[in-house]
């Protein structure tokens, strides 16, 4: 099961994660930092649809970013469609690379697990990278110019790549795994057909007829606390866990789910205990119920 951890404050990668995802990690940091009046990631956030802690996960290269979210953020910081391309080829290599094997880590029992030299090495030499590349796009747009001073970009076969609407990406099924729903129409057409209650919490199995995927969300709950969401689906079945960062309620990213009897949600309470999902039989996909 993937368990998405605290965002820590290094801004180091996540163990294991590959260059490409690495790479597209600084890029990402670097579209926020040249964007209009450099806004805060919990500005992007709230425009893009995800929660800042998401964001500082994706920025931190501690979780890979679903293709959606990438279109999303294009679009939010009004970069080119050569831009986008970019990105989302990084997206793709970051799923074929093999891991990094990050050395002399801390494998004490109950410790944190440490970084090496390198790893931080590779991180910086990458946001670096990035930055140089980036002045030297900025720099070949100023002057390719007609003399008017507008930017006169380079064509390429990305061109016909167009960004979608923040709240609006679409997905189905096998495409919608691991994506946040709130930055998808997934949310549109959601239904509860499960839920559960104990220890002051709230559960539910939130299922997209439309996209053909479910996840969980948590209300009343505290940091801490962890909702999980399972599927049927997949090779191991697809499985989502979300440890609660702030506030009083949290969800977890996609599944596919072919029916809305094909996925389940759990709640585990810090301390306390475990409470899953029960179907509804009252449940009619279409017919949205309160969130």
């Amino acid at each position: 099961m993937r368990q998405n951890r605290p965002v820590g404050q290094t801004g180091e990668p996540e163990p294991g994660a590959s260059p490409a995802r690495v790479e597209l990690a600084c890029l990402l940091q670097q579209w926020r930092k040249d964007a209009d009046k450099a806004p805060t990631q919990k500005t992007v956030a709230r425009h893009v649809g995800l929660n800042q802690a998401t964001l500082s996960r994706y920025e931190n290269a501690k979780q890979d970013v679903p293709e959606a979210v990438i279109r999303s953020l294009a679009q939010f910081y009004k970069r080119t469609d050569e831009d986008l391309a970019r990105a989302l080829d990084l997206r793709t290599r970051s799923t074929d690379e093999p891991p990094v094997d990050h050395a002399e880590r801390d494998t004490a029992p109950g410790s944190r697990t440490g970084r090496s030299k390198n790893g931080k090495a590779l991180l910086l030499g990458v946001a670096a990278a990035v930055v140089l590349v980036g002045g030297a796009v900025a720099a070949t747009l100023h002057f390719s110019g007609s003399g008017t001073g507008t930017p006169t970009p380079a064509t390429s076969s990305a061109a016909s790549v167009r960004p979608a609407a923040a709240p609006n990406a679409s997905c189905s099924g096998s495409t919608c795994v691991h994506a946040e729903p709130t930055a998808t129409v997934c949310q549109n057409d959601a239904v509860t057909t499960a839920e559960g209650r104990d220890f002051g919490v709230h559960i539910e199995l939130r299922y997209s007829p439309g996209c053909h995927a479910a996840w969980g969300k948590l209300t009343g709950s505290s940091p801490g606390d962890r909702v999980q969401v399972f599927g049927k689906e997949g090779n191991p079945p697809h499985q989502e866990e979300y440890r609660q960062q702030t506030g009083r309620t949290a969800h977890t990213q996609m599944v596919e789910a072919s029916g809305p009897n094909d996925s389940r949600a759990c709640a585990v309470i810090d301390s306390r205990g475990t409470v899953c999902t029960s179907p509804l039989p009252s449940a009619v996909p279409g017919t949205p119920t309160p969130r």
